[in-house]
């Protein structure tokens, strides 16, 4: 007897000890950080290098299923009402992810709650303030209320203006809206355009891929693609495959908004330019088999050719209804397949108006393509949800940048507190910090911080450009290219990745000092940078 007693204790405490382990594992398994322990505010360090991963409804069920309890656990102490709301944005997110819409709003009202007081602090305010109004704004976005949506999404990029994924986020959004305007992401980072432009394409805003047309540089490949780059897709035939359907997105634009000529100038060029890039077939010998490269790049040649055909007769038919020939138009329409997209709704759309109203009926409906078109909108937002989830910020996540800056009220002379003129007399600023000049004129900027915020460094590293933009005398400047890094600590076993920790991020921006009126759409003012910045960066610490 005493013996079984002895192997059902054994038991029981083996159980025990497997639940405590599951406990702890389901915080992470849910916002990606360490079980609560006794901090204050229940925050620990990220375990993972992304909290939240969209791998499909499994991965959402299993999400949900640990949110639901790591909030039930007793590890979680009521005291810890940050790492509540954390936990209620993760799982709000993972709803959103699998499309339940209304359960993420419960998410988010309870996160809300759930912070209390805390909803008053100016950090909390800047990124799970933010983070939630954005989630509640693509909400609205993905269930179709585009009104309720803009005015959130307006919000959140006001309230943090320099944050990077805070403005593609809101971007995506407010491509919706066909009045609202680009806001500061191009601003921010030079190499969005390419992506606006193609979201604009998606919504139908012709105008506006018009207008970004002169700021995207298409990846066109310098020399032909081998066969085998293209057969694997390997990044240069993604980039090929980039600009040939831009380039087209582009050429359709013109032709609707009455620029058939410059469609026509846009279709040559591709057609030239596609020609250099994809690989010729090599010419056969006299009595000799092709051989396996000739057979390769002529099967290339041909997919090549099918795809990029719909979107070329598409220029074709839109120029043709633009120079009032629609029944050439509808001709191209019926022989090829379209893409079913916002370009193609637009062509059916004018062509019906062109058409004689006898032949009218002879067009069919662009209700089918005008609604395919808004569900891949609608579903393209499930890529934002990432970049919504903020790293919660706390006046001990900002102790970190005490290494990488002086205390610079302390130093400035005869307590000269006004921002953005006064900073850097007499100051080092090198730790965490490194500024080149490069030949060309420009500065490169970059900041390296120990931190669970990519967008503290992001702000940090924007700071500083401005800081050297009034050092070189000048009160503005542009951001020529930016690079933002991830530092990583990865565990493998057999070769085999297990674990990848965020142990910090980099920012590096090429920036080029600007005299006023410059390039007004992408100029950042300096001291407007600084005055925003500064008062959150270059706040004294205050004794514990």
């Amino acid at each position: 007897m005493r013996a079984l007693a002895a192997v059902g204790l054994a038991a029981g405490l083996l159980t025990a000890t497997a639940a405590g382990a599951d406990d702890k594992a389901d915080f992470e398994r849910c916002d990606g950080r360490q079980h609560p322990g006794k901090q204050p505010d229940g925050l620990r360090a990220p375990v993972s290098s992304v909290p939240f991963r969209m791998v499909g409804g499994d991965a959402d069920a299993q999400t949900i299923a640990a949110c639901t309890g790591a909030l039930a656990s007793p590890r979680l102490l009521p005291t810890q009402t940050l790492r509540r709301a954390h936990l209620l944005r993760a799982r709000a997110a993972a709803r959103l992810h699998a499309d339940d819409i209304p359960g993420a709003v419960a998410d988010l009202d309870a996160a809300e709650a759930a912070a209390g007081p805390l909803a008053q602090d100016r950090f909390y305010q800047r990124s799970m303030g933010v983070s939630l109004t954005l989630l509640r704004a693509l909400a609205a976005a993905r269930r179709g209320d585009i009104a309720a949506a803009t005015p959130l999404a307006r919000q959140a990029a006001a309230a943090r203006p320099y944050a990077l994924e805070v403005q593609q986020v809101a971007a995506s959004i407010l491509q919706f809206d066909a009045a609202a305007t680009p806001g500061e992401l191009l601003r921010l980072d030079p190499g969005a355009a390419l992506g606006m432009l193609v979201r604009e394409a998606d919504a139908g805003h012709f105008a506006r891929v018009v207008a970004l047309a002169p700021t995207v540089a298409l990846p066109w490949p310098a020399e032909p693609l081998p066969p085998m780059a293209l057969a694997m897709r390997a990044p240069d035939a993604d980039k090929l495959l980039t600009a040939i359907i831009v380039g087209y997105h582009i050429a359709y634009a013109r032709a609707a908004t009455g620029d058939a000529a410059g469609a026509k100038r846009d279709l040559t060029d591709m057609r030239e330019r596609m020609a250099a890039a994809l690989p010729a077939p090599p010419a056969a010998e006299p009595g000799k088999d092709a051989g396996a490269a000739a057979a390769l790049a002529s099967t290339i040649h041909g997919k090549m050719g099918e795809f990029t055909a719909r979107y070329a007769k598409r220029v074709e038919a839109r120029v043709a209804v633009a120079e009032k020939r629609p029944t050439e138009a509808a001709a191209l329409l019926m022989a090829t397949q379209m893409p079913r997209d916002a370009a193609t709704a637009e062509l059916m759309t004018a062509l019906k108006a062109a058409m004689p109203a006898d032949k009218a009926a002879m067009v069919p409906p662009s209700e089918p393509f005008d609604q395919d078109a808004a569900k891949t909108r609608r579903d393209a937002l499930l890529g934002a949800i990432p970049l919504t989830l903020l790293a919660p910020e706390t006046p001990r996540s900002v102790v970190d940048y005490d290494r990488a800056r002086p205390n610079i009220l302390g130093a400035l002379v005869a307590g000269a507190l006004t921002m953005g003129t006064s900073l850097l007399g007499g100051i080092s600023r090198t730790d965490g910090f490194r500024s080149t000049a490069n030949a060309d004129g420009t500065t490169t900027v970059e900041f390296m911080g120990n931190t669970p915020s990519q967008t503290l460094v992001q702000e940090m590293t924007l700071l500083r450009a401005a800081e050297v933009t009034k050092a070189a005398g000048k009160p503005a400047f542009v951001i020529v290219k930016r690079n933002d890094y991830q530092r990583r600590m990865v565990q493998t076993q057999y070769g085999r990745e297990i674990s990848s920790t965020p142990t910090g991020f980099k920012t590096e921006l090429t920036i080029r000092p600007v005299d006023a009126g410059t390039d007004p759409a992408r100029a950042l003012d300096a001291t407007i940078v600084v005055d925003s910045l500064g008062p959150l960066y270059y706040e004294e610490k205050k004794p514990a």
